[in-house]
Order: C-alpha cells, then sequence, then structure tokens
C-alpha cells in the first residue's frame, strides 16, 4: 500500500548517520518513520478506508441461470439461461460513486495528518532524551566544579582567608548535584526506553545533538494560506461531515425505491422436427422495501453525521487566522527566548562565572559570591534546556493547526 510521505518526514531521504557522531534528529525520524507501530496503524487504517471506498462504488455481482428441459415425445434437450443485474437507487444516480470518493478524500488527509503527528511525537521525545542528556552532564560537571571550589575554599580557609562553612557548603552542593545527576540519569532510561520502542533501534550509547529549526516565520497570512491548502484537523473535520451527508443520501435513496435488477433472457426448445426455437426476453426484478427500509443503515449513517457536526461545531468559534496567529506569535517568542540563552545569555553568565572565581584565587571576592553567582548560573543552564522544550511544543502545535512542517513553508 502506498502512503504518501511528502515533505512532512523532514530529512528522512537522507543517509544514515553513525551513531559514533552526534545523533541527529533527522535520523531518529527516519528510524520511526519505518519502525513505528503507529505508522503500521496508519497503514491499516488507510487501508480498511480505501476497502470502504471499494465496497461503496463497487456493484453486487450478477446472477447467471441457466436451466435445462426435457419434453415428453421430443428428441433433444431445451434450455434456458437469464441474466440478472441487481442495481440499487444510489449506484444508479451516482452517489454511491460520490461517496466512495469522499471516502478516499478523508483516507488520504486522515494518513498525511497522521503521520505528520508520529513525526512531532518524535521529535518530542527525541527533544526529552537529548535534554536529559544535557542535564545529566551538566549536574556531573557542576558536581565535579564543586568539589574543586571546595578544595580551593579549604585550603582558603586554612590560611585565614575564608570560612570554614563555605568548604561544607561546597561539599554538600557537590553531593546533591551528583545524586540529581542520578535522578536524572533514571529519567533519562526510562524515556530513552519509550524512543527505543517508538523508532525500534537502541540509543544506548548515541550522542543526541541540541534540535535545530529554521526561524518561524513571521507573515501569518501566509501560514493562514499554507494551512488552507493542507490535510489539519479543521479540513479533516470538515471533510468527515461531507463523507457523512453522502453515506445518509446514499442510505436515504436506497430506501426510496426498490432495488432494480434488469434480466437478459435466452432459450432454445427443440420443436421435435429436428431443429430448435429460440427466444429471446427482456425484464425486470424488483427488491420491494416493504419490511427493511434500509432501517439499520441509516440509523448508522444519521449517527455519524451527527458525531461529525458535534467536531465541527467545536471550530466554530475558533477562526482559524486567529488561532493560527496565536500559536505563532506563542511558537515565535519561545524559540527567540530558546536562541537567546545558547547566544546570549549563557555565554554571559559562564563568563561571569569563570571572572568571579579567578577573582576569588587572588582574594577580590569571597567564597559565597563565587557559589551565588554559580548558582545563578546553573539555574540559567536549567532555563536553557527547558526553554528548549517549550519552543518545539509550541511549533508542534502550530505545525499540527497548519497541517505541515514550518520548514515546507516557501
Amino acid at each position: 500500500m502506498k502512503i504518501i510521505l511528502t515533505t512532512i518526514m523532514l530529512g528522512i531521504l537522507l543517509p544514515s548517520v553513525a551513531y559514533a557522531e552526534a545523533l541527529t534528529l533527522d535520523k531518529v525520524i527516519k528510524d520511526s518513520l519505518q519502525k513505528n507501530t503507529s505508522i503500521y496503524r496508519v497503514q491499516r487504517e488507510y487501508a480498511d478506508k480505501m476497502a470502504d471506498a471499494t465496497e461503496a462504488k463497487s456493484l453486487d455481482n450478477p446472477e447467471l441461470q441457466i436451466d435445462s428441459d426435457k419434453k415428453k415425445g421430443i428428441s433433444g434437450t431445451g434450455y434456458a439461461t437469464e441474466f440478472t443485474q441487481p442495481l440499487k437507487l444510489s449506484q444508479i444516480s451516482g452517489s454511491r460513486a460520490d461517496y466512495a470518493d469522499a471516502i478516499a478524500k478523508v483516507a488520504d488527509s486522515e494518513q498525511k495528518y497522521a503521520i505528520l503527528k508520529v513525526v512531532n511525537e518524535t521529535t518530542a521525545l527525541y527533544t526529552q532524551v537529548w535534554l536529559l542528556s544535557e542535564r545529566k552532564k551538566l549536574y556531573e560537571n557542576y558536581a565535579d566544579d564543586a568539589e574543586k571550589m571546595k578544595k580551593q575554599v579549604s585550603a582558603s580557609a586554612g590560611q585565614g582567608q575564608t570560612s570554614p562553612a563555605a568548604s561544607s557548603l561546597f561539599s554538600a552542593d557537590a553531593a546533591k548535584l551528583r545524586a540529581d545527576a542520578g535522578a536524572v540519569d533514571a529519567q533519562l532510561r526510562q524515556v530513552r526506553t519509550e524512543l527505543a520502542r517508538l523508532t525500534g533501534q537502541n540509543y544506548q550509547t548515541a550522542e543526541f545533538a541540541r534540535p535545530a529549526f529554521a526561524a518561524v516565520p513571521n507573515d501569518t497570512e501566509k501560514l493562514d494560506v499554507f494551512a488552507k491548502s493542507r490535510d489539519n484537523l479543521r479540513s479533516i473535520v470538515k471533510s468527515r461531515v461531507q463523507t457523512a451527508q453522502q453515506r445518509l443520501s446514499v442510505a436515504q435513496q436506497d430506501a426510496a425505491l426498490p432495488e432494480i435488477s434488469p434480466r437478459l433472457i435466452y432459450s432454445s426448445t427443440p420443436n421435435g422436427q429436428g431443429s430448435n426455437e429460440k427466444s429471446y426476453g427482456v425484464g425486470v426484478a424488483l427488491r420491494i422495501p416493504l419490511w427493511n427500509q434500509n432501517d439499520a443503515e441509516r440509523k448508522r449513517a444519521n449517527a455519524e453525521l451527527r458525531q461529525a457536526k458535534s467536531e465541527a461545531d467545536l471550530f466554530t468559534g475558533l477562526p482559524q487566522k486567529e488561532l493560527i496567529a496565536e500559536l505563532q506569535q506563542s511558537a515565535s517568542a519561545l524559540q527567540i527566548r530558546s536562541d537567546s540563552y545558547f547566544d546570549t545569555i549563557l555565554p554571559s553568565y559562564r563568563k561571569s562565572y569563570s571572572l568571579t572565581r579567578n577573582m576569588f584565587r587572588v582574594g577580590q571576592v569571597n567564597a559565597l559570591e563565587v557559589w551565588q553567582v554559580r548558582e545563578k548560573l546553573l539555574g540559567s543552564e536549567n532555563e536553557a534546556l527547558d526553554a528548549v522544550a517549550q519552543a518545539i511544543n509550541a511549533r508542534g502545535a502550530l505545525e499540527l493547526e497548519l497541517g505541515g512542517k514550518l520548514e515546507e513553508i516557501q
């Protein structure tokens, strides 16, 4: 079965990246789209919908009846052939063909949207693994740094240059950070296992690279135009309403008039004079909707239409353009914040901490001031990691509303 994987599968056709290098998001998405059980569920659901479309537009099989007879006292055997093709009113009117096309359209749209969700789900898990890996290394590095500071502070305290209490402060920090690193490692193992199940790959020894994306477009008009051309949840719900209406129309048409079965008749009968008398004819059989007026199918079609309309009503008070603008502003602001941490904020804090440590060595600041600057830096490092996750989540919400990846927008 063919699955349309367009450009929402970012970079899946790129060569595989060796795990000795940093493992990219593109590589993990490629693994996910090849092995993810959700993809196979998408395939099955698509196949089921296409089977429904085929069934909806297929004619019932014709019936061929052949009878033979032999008259008493006349040599030779005669036979009669009758060919019957059942036809429903919805087949004659073309409503069934329209319904089949509507089913296929919804199936195609749902498939594309489901694949986009798989890509975003994989991206979110990848980001969690990267974040926890970075946080674990962060705590381990700062634990090492705290132990180094403890030794320096102890030496200063021995010379009467600083309080012995500062040594205990850095000692406690080192122990706490090692414990925190162990807790983060436990979380990392769980999330990494979840990602492994999603992709069918073992990433235990892989180094994850920081996810990087193009800037969020500022032109909301362009985003709105893009969304109108894509298969997003809003357009899918609209198509489901149309499909349900088509189904109900088919059910009502088939209940209104009898099922018509045109018949072709041919017979050949011996006449007792060494030859056969041949006859031809046409007829029609009608299946009268007397006891069953397609009641069960009409009830199912009505229920499907009510559900589809209730889903569509949820979007009535949410204009698409305004919703896209809100999500765009959120994604843009959070991405700018994330980039600011790594481009400006963290380099400045790191430089400040390095200078403060150097000042401590020459006796220009005390140990408590070093500790305060380091705490500020550590908090900012954690905030930077969280900022990446928040930016990616906001970006994913915008992409689901649009029905495609931002990288596809020209």
